[in-house]
């Protein structure tokens, strides 16, 4: 059995940050590829730029 895909909105200061979950069957160097990749996280939300951390505040 697979866990259904989640996502929710969490309030923080200044608005909300979208929280999604998701279950990965690779190896952790694969997976943390598929979430700071832009070519890779195109495939779920679009493509981005810039450095992939959380943002600074």
């Amino acid at each position: 059995m697979t866990s259904p895909p989640t996502g929710r909105l969490c309030p923080v200061p200044g608005g909300h940050d979208l929280v999604v979950s998701r279950t990965f069957r690779a190896p952790v160097e694969d997976v943390w590829a598929s979430v700071t990749e832009s070519d890779r996280t195109a495939r779920w939300f679009g493509p981005w730029e810039g450095e992939a951390a959380p943002p600074a505040g």
